[in-house]
């Protein structure tokens, strides 16, 4: 029973002869208060522990979670540090690369250049080789004294005057059977038509 208003009303005592109180009833209910006030000095003892405890464990709580929100922040920054220095890093890289295949691109049209110039001034020198074999080749053949050969300068004429060449179907005539036998000897050839009879 809790002691509050109600159980202080409930008590009754029966007076013995209208003067005295009957002891035993007496003792027994301030025993009872007794008990019910040990219960709730014990009650309010434990719940004044509990609250301290509790304060204890709040105030525990508190630190722990601050200290675990400035770790979880020194985490936080240095990941954003080290993303930070990798994003870095590969950009510098990326640069670098870049700056390379550019390098490689430079290299390789510079050398394509010189090799095409190269390869250009090889053609230049064979067609000049070639037409100065030509020249010789049909000056040698039927030179005509008064007329120049291929690649030397006409003779002073007078405008509309006719070349000092022979036959023109002569000479050429006896450069495709020149070529004829040098070619294919022993096979007979039309000059007319440069096929094989």
């Amino acid at each position: 029973m809790a002691l509050d208003q109600e159980y202080f009303d409930a008590i009754h005592i029966d007076v013995v002869k209208k003067k005295y109180y009957n002891a035993g009833k007496v003792e027994a209910v301030l025993e009872d208060i007794r008990q019910q006030a040990a219960a709730l000095t014990e009650e309010n003892r434990r719940l004044h522990d509990l609250l301290e405890t509790g304060d204890g464990v709040m105030a525990e709580a508190e630190a722990t979670l601050h200290d675990a929100r400035l770790a979880a922040q020194k985490i936080l920054d240095r990941a954003k540090q080290q993303a930070a220095l990798l994003l870095t890093q590969a950009q510098a890289e990326a640069q670098r690369q870049q700056q390379l295949s550019t390098a490689r691109q430079d290299l390789a049209v510079r050398q394509v250049t010189d090799c095409l110039s190269r390869v250009r001034q090889m053609q230049l020198d064979a067609i000049e080789d070639l037409d100065a074999q030509w020249r010789a080749l049909l000056c040698g053949l039927y030179p005509v004294d008064g007329a120049p050969c291929l690649g030397e300068s006409l003779p002073d004429t007078a405008p509309g005057a006719p070349l000092a060449f022979t036959d023109l179907s002569d000479k050429i005539d006896a450069i495709a059977r020149e070529l004829q036998a040098i070619g294919a000897p022993g096979k007979p050839f039309d000059p007319h038509t440069a096929e094989p009879v």
